[in-house]
């Protein structure tokens, strides 16, 4: 089955919003970088995209500007999405789509001022991975958060979570604490009062000032 390519991926998803959680959690398309070519007209890529889909040029920059707001500059992306590349990608590459990037969001090309908000987010990734010290640094950091969060749902999977007579596992909510009674004139109360802690003794002690005021 043939892949679709970053910029179909870009219409479908301009299209049909939808899709974006399904895309956020994708891998990157290998010819990302083509969306970035169209938003900044890099050798006249976006009239060639016109071209090849039969759209409008607006159609198309729109399509693969709100791809790249919407994949690689979400608020949970990480560095390398951010700057459409991968783990493995060069300097070379991460340091040209950071360029590219901020070409688009740059001023004299783009007037939408909502969008000014990326161009922190651009450079904040550059400088985690711009340098091979950094890179490593940031790598090592990004793995063992990767680590942690897949034995963290492990973990929940395992604790709420049992096989029924299918094989299947099934859901468990725990059961809700008993709410327990308690009086102040026994001496089970004056127990649990204590192990209430000192505010519910305290509380005890002003409902007891209360009622005798009453009584007076």
């Amino acid at each position: 089955m043939r892949e679709e390519t970053a910029l179909e991926l870009a219409v479908g998803l301009l299209q049909l919003p939808s899709r974006v959680r399904a895309l956020r959690d994708a891998p990157l398309p290998r010819d990302v970088d083509a969306l970035l070519n169209i938003v900044t007209d890099e050798g006249r890529s976006l009239a060639d995209a016109a071209r090849k889909t039969g759209l409008t040029e607006r159609t198309v920059s729109d399509a693969a500007s709100f791809y790249i707001e919407q994949v690689l500059l979400h608020p949970g992306a990480d560095s390398y999405r951010a700057l459409g590349a991968s783990a493995d990608s060069t300097n070379d590459q991460l340091r040209r789509n950071m360029a590219l990037l901020l070409r688009w969001l740059h001023p004299d090309r783009e007037a939408n001022s909502g969008r000014a908000m990326y161009a922190g987010r651009i450079t904040e990734a550059w400088n985690n991975i711009k340098t091979a010290e950094r890179r490593s640094t940031y790598d090592a950091t990004r793995n063992r958060a990767a680590s942690a969060g897949t034995a963290s749902r492990g973990a929940s999977a395992g604790s709420n979570a049992t096989p029924d007579s299918d094989g299947v596992r099934a859901t468990v909510r725990p059961a809700r604490p008993k709410a327990t009674i308690s009086t102040s004139r026994t001496g089970t109360g004056r127990r649990m009062a204590r192990r209430r802690g000192p505010l519910w003794r305290i509380f005890e002690l002003l409902l007891a000032k209360v009622r005798r005021k009453g009584r007076a």
